[in-house]
């Protein structure tokens, strides 16, 4: 055929939709006038006019037939029939209500639930970075045999090696993350600052919405000291003023002049407020064990991943070779931008993935007997349909019309579940979920909701539609009531025992998860958090840009909280506690080999703390004395050991008056005066770690510019915060408070994540677990249904309702425990995916996996009770008379 005729002919099929009525009409007249005709004739040969028209109609033949055929050359036959399909299924399921509620609504919670994770899984893992050619950007980290379980930033030496060797780069750029501090214009305030290079904007190709960005003069101060604002700290801190570009601002007490703006929806890395030139100056420059520095690189156009880091691995050799005492072992693996973003949170999505594919199938499933048990109900009327001429593959098909429409209506809910779900989502999840503000439901995953509610529609109707097709249609017209032939297992068994196992699987995750969260929250910490409150203060370098000054402030601090009425006791400590802040101490093979242990390195978690730091926390003392106000600068340096290591460096020793030498210098020797309890003061996940401590007002730490407050308080929490601002004020009014908040808070906030998986496990292990009962209750119901008349007589001839309940129950438990079993060899299996996310338990727990298969068969026994129930109150007259 023609492309022209095909275009002909479909366009009359076309016209036909158009004028179909006045076509019909046309062509009914055509053939009356045939058989007028045909009849004229037959009357002129000599018939009775009424044997006339008999007789034309027999020459014509099946009017209806022929007319019937003729539209089918008109029109297009297969859309009209998929319509009246469609509108047919409509009509049934409108007569239908509560069928198609509870059906629509189960599956609205499976597609909404599978949407809402997906699009989760989408915008965190699977959507592009918002900057151009980002599937090509790379972190290129180091790896030291010193800290070998960190990956940390890159020193200036080995980042100019690495850029003049590498090929496969086509741009590099580096930067540092700072806090500094705004003053002016309201009050001080916290910013997180980037320290960045002149090639930083050029290589995420951004530009500004005003002023310019940074170049390489400003790395040379030719400009003197410039920024680069965030376009949201110049809409919140300066009301979005166009004329910013040349104004100055104070950061850390020193005069910045604001280059430019960033665009809106800009802020790498880590939210940040403004950038400003990183200047490498000093030692840092030549230093291989200065890892300050974080290096980012666009890889060529083709280039395969593997091949720069063998590139990268010969180029870290070469350095090792070259300098053996500074990079001696070192590596640089390689992380796609989009893994650095979301880090540990992708083995967590999955699991979240695959239990809610899991409660999208146990809703199938449901819905599958839910439209079984209809299909069986209306045998009569197939055997009706299949008796006029209707093939077995147009039933088929209309009755997978009707579950496709069922998913239809149950996927444009779940799409507007999904919503609500995100957005639930967004505000619950902890802080620290990656690309968190990212979340919503896209076109794409709109998309992917109308693919799911196709297969949701075609995997619960396709089975029952088969099954109801294959019916005895005989015995279906010669009964009032259809009934299906009572077998020991059937398509309804076999679903709801498919239910029981996946809500198993889903039931044993959601177990191993909540028992991991409370063996967690257990846990000793080794210290007293209750009525201690924490908050973080950044000295700015321009004015404690010297040691003498950051240890002034913080004795002039302590003193003035210790001036305050509602705190009991406070402390001043370098690094946070519970919130991941820690530093490490290396002891080399010399002093190691003075204390007789053999090893090349040994690393210890280091901390400076004021005095009253162990009694605010609450840390046991176990032998020798705590820090105290005659500890400082020029008197005996001292430090405290943990039980751990002080068992590690003195095995079997007493460690109090013992000296140790802590740095390569001389003058490095410290004497050990007190020995404290192990303690988890980092993560409440892990092993205590070897730690040493040091007097703030002695060490270099308080040089650092950063410390950790703590203070312990018995008055209302807004009354310790007020008073913990009031004291910082009193010493310096510009220096804003950050993450201001109760220990307690602080150490829940360290299970934020397993916690809020944990939930939402438990959520969709509830809900499994609701929609198996109703699988089981419906399979039992109808059942019952079935065996009425059975049950009537077996009670007409004296058989006891304890043993009809016995006989109802039994069937219930059957189905579960085959449910149970298989998804007992299922949990065993999938578990082990979750292995990394359990604390103190293992995911072949046996009393997890027992427990939950005897709540599924006790979840059996209630969907199967209510039936039971209903069948022991059946009369045997009623029963025996029962069609």
């Amino acid at each position: 055929m023609s492309l022209i005729s095909f275009i002909g002919q479909a366009w009359r099929r076309f016209i036909f939709l158009l004028r179909r009525r006045q076509m019909d009409q046309d062509l009914a007249e055509e053939m009356r006038q045939h058989a007028a005709l045909k009849a004229q004739k037959n009357i002129a040969v000599g018939m009775d006019p009424k044997e006339a028209e008999y007789a034309a109609q027999r020459q014509l033949g099946n009017l209806t037939r022929q007319r019937e055929e003729s539209r089918q050359s008109w029109g297009f036959p297969f859309l009209e029939s998929i319509a009246q399909d469609i509108h047919y299924g409509l009509r049934g399921l409108r007569k239908a209500p509560g069928f198609t509620t509870v059906a629509m609504l189960t599956l609205a919670l499976g597609i909404g639930s599978c949407t809402a994770i997906f699009s989760i899984v989408y915008a965190v893992l699977l959507r592009p970075l918002p900057y151009k050619d980002s599937s090509r950007m790379v972190h290129v980290w180091a790896v030291t045999p010193l800290f070998p379980e960190f990956q940390m930033g890159q020193s200036a030496p080995d980042m100019n090696d690495i850029k003049t060797l590498a090929h496969s780069f086509a741009a590099t750029t580096f930067y540092a993350p700072r806090r500094k501090i705004l003053t002016g214009n309201g009050e001080p305030e916290q910013l997180s600052v980037a320290e960045v290079n002149s090639d930083f904007f050029a290589f995420f190709d951004v530009h500004p919405v005003q002023g310019r960005v940074l170049l390489s003069d400003d790395e040379q101060k030719k400009n003197g000291d410039v920024a680069l604002l965030s376009y949201r700290l110049w809409q919140r801190r300066f009301s979005g003023d166009p004329s910013i570009v040349g104004r100055q601002i104070m950061l850390d007490q020193k005069p910045y002049t604001v280059a430019g703006v960033a665009p809106a929806g800009f802020a790498y890395p880590e939210k940040s407020d403004a950038w400003v030139p990183l200047v490498i100056a000093g030692e840092a420059k030549t230093l291989r064990t200065h890892w300050a520095y974080f290096l980012l690189a666009k890889l060529r156009p083709g280039v395969p991943l593997k091949s720069v880091q063998s590139e990268l691995d010969g180029i870290a050799a070469s350095i090792a070779q070259q300098h053996p005492k500074e990079a001696s072992g070192i590596k640089f693996p390689l992380a796609t931008l989009q893994e650095s973003a979301v880090g540990k949170g992708k083995a967590e999505l999955l699991a979240l993935l695959v239990a809610v594919g899991f409660l999208l199938l146990i809703a199938c499933a449901n819905v599958s007997n839910l439209v079984l048990s209809r299909g069986l109900k209306r045998q009569r009327e197939i055997a009706v349909r299949a008796a006029l001429g209707a093939s077995r593959g147009r039933i088929v098909r209309q009755l997978l019309m009707e579950s496709l429409l069922l998913a239809f209506a149950g996927g444009l809910a779940g799409i507007a579940l999904a919503a609500q779900g995100v957005g639930a989502f967004r505000a619950l999840a902890p802080a620290a979920f990656p690309r968190l503000e990212e979340l919503k439901v896209e076109p794409a995953t709109a998309l992917i909701a109308c693919l799911i509610t196709a297969f949701a529609g075609v995997l619960c109707g396709l089975a029952p539609a088969l099954s109801t097709s294959r019916a005895n249609l005989n015995l279906a017209l010669k009964e009032k009531t259809a009934t299906a032939p009572a077998r020991r297992f059937s398509l309804r068994s076999f679903l709801v025992i498919t239910e029981v196992a996946m809500a198993l699987v889903l039931l044993t995750g959601s177990a191993l998860m909540v028992q991991s969260m409370a063996r967690l929250l257990k846990v000793d910490t080794g210290l007293r958090v209750d009525n201690v409150h924490s908050a973080l203060l950044n000295l700015p370098r321009g004015r404690y840009a010297s040691e003498d000054a950051s240890r002034l402030f913080a004795q002039r601090l302590l003193d003035s909280l210790r001036a305050q009425p509602q705190f009991s006791s406070v402390a001043l400590s370098s690094s946070t506690v519970m919130q991941g802040g820690t530093s490490l101490l290396v002891l080399e093979r010399e002093t190691l080999a003075a204390l007789g242990i053999k090893a090349e390195t040994l690393n210890l978690e280091s901390r400076s703390v004021s005095p009253g730091f162990f009694e605010t926390m609450g840390v046991r003392l176990v032998r020798g004395r705590f820090f105290n106000d005659r500890d400082v600068k020029g008197a005996l340096q001292v430090i405290i050991l943990n039980d751990s290591a002080a068992r590690r460096l003195f095995p079997g020793q007493d460690p109090i008056g013992r000296t140790i030498k802590l740095g390569t210098e001389a003058a490095d020797q410290f004497q050990i005066i007190g020995q404290v309890a192990d303690t988890l003061d980092v993560s409440l996940q892990g092993r205590p770690q070897l730690q040493v401590y040091a007097p703030l007002l002695q060490s270099e730490s308080v040089g650092q510019n950063f410390l950790n407050i703590l203070v312990r308080a018995s008055s209302e929490p807004s009354v310790a915060v007020a008073s913990l601002r009031r004291a910082v004020a009193a010493v310096d009014k510009d220096l804003p408070l950050t993450k201001v908040q109760s220990m307690v808070h602080a150490v829940s906030e360290t299970v934020a994540q397993p916690r809020f998986r944990a939930w939402l496990l438990s959520a969709f292990a509830f809900t499994g677990l609701s929609l198996t009962l109703i699988g089981i209750y419906g399979v039992i119901s109808y059942s019952v249904g079935q065996r009425t008349q059975e049950m009537g007589i077996r009670m007409a001839l004296g058989a006891p309702q304890a043993s009809v309940l016995r006989l109802i129950l039994r069937e219930g438990v059957v189905l579960a425990v085959a449910g149970a079993a298989c998804g007992l060899i299922g949990s065993f299996l999938l578990m082990r995916l979750l292995a990394s996310q359990l604390y103190a338990i293992k995911p072949s727990d046996p009393l997890t996996l027992t427990g939950a298969a005897l709540l599924m068969v006790i979840v059996a026994l209630a969907g199967a009770y209510m039936p039971a129930r209903r069948a022991m109150k059946v009369d045997p007259m009623i029963a025996l008379r029962y069609e």
